[in-house]
């Protein structure tokens, strides 16, 4: 928490500071957001949610990478349920709307990525910060979309960086959804529809320090956004 608010680094992370397991690491996300007003499924501190366009100051961060992402919302608050989901389209259903999204991956570990998974979970999975593109309605856009290798634009100062081949490290990003409400259930929380739902990368970049860029990306028929690092 305090490498958040005074915006350093951690230099060594101890053996014994490693969270025990991943429930130990879920544990202090929720801990270090919940003064801070989380508002998205990650879970992320919703002050680092910026809608696009977007102009960040790049020193705002350790280091910058950048994802292309798909966000979805549902329509309707999912309370915890005891039984655990295994079919996915039972939920497409729920979906409201879609946009795309765009990570900035940072963390406040020094020792990135050369860090212990279970850490990295519980610094909020290296989250630095969320641009998001207009929400779009989920039933519009979904009959007919591929949702393992859409059509995209993905640029660096108008040059491309879209990976030769798409796809989501998921497959069908909707299938997250099913794990996060499955998750959220055994946490005891409920699934609100104003949380803005990240589902894995379809590519990224790492940036460095010298010019900072603009960074465009486009998923057809869902949207559009720019992030200008200064």
């Amino acid at each position: 928490m305090e490498a958040r608010r005074q915006h350093r680094l951690i230099d060594t992370l101890e053996p014994g500071d490693i969270p025990a397991d991943a429930p130990t690491a879920y544990t202090i996300q929720h801990e270090a957001l919940r003064e801070a007003d989380a508002r998205i499924g990650a879970p992320i501190d919703a002050s680092l949610v910026h809608a696009s366009p977007a102009r960040l100051p790049f020193d705002a961060f350790f280091r910058v990478l950048v994802e292309l992402e798909i966000a979805f919302r549902f329509s309707y608050a999912l309370p915890p349920r005891a039984a655990i989901l295994t079919c996915a389209m039972k939920y497409w259903g729920a979906i409201g709307r879609m946009a795309v999204a765009l990570e900035v991956v940072d963390s406040r570990f020094a020792q990135w990525p050369n860090l212990d998974p279970l850490a990295q979970l519980a610094d909020s999975q290296n989250n630095g910060a969320l641009v998001v593109s207009g929400m779009e309605p989920y039933e519009t856009i979904a009959p007919g979309f591929d949702f393992l290798a859409p059509r995209l634009e993905f640029t660096l100062d108008g040059l491309s960086i879209a990976p030769e081949a798409l796809g989501n490290p998921a497959g069908d990003p909707r299938e997250l959804l099913v794990w996060l409400v499955n998750h959220c259930s055994r946490m005891g929380l409920t699934v609100e529809p104003f949380w803005i739902i990240t589902t894995g990368s379809y590519g990224w970049v790492r940036i460095g320090s010298k010019d900072p860029p603009m960074v465009h990306g486009s998923i057809d028929r869902v949207g559009e956004l720019e992030l200008v690092l200064s």
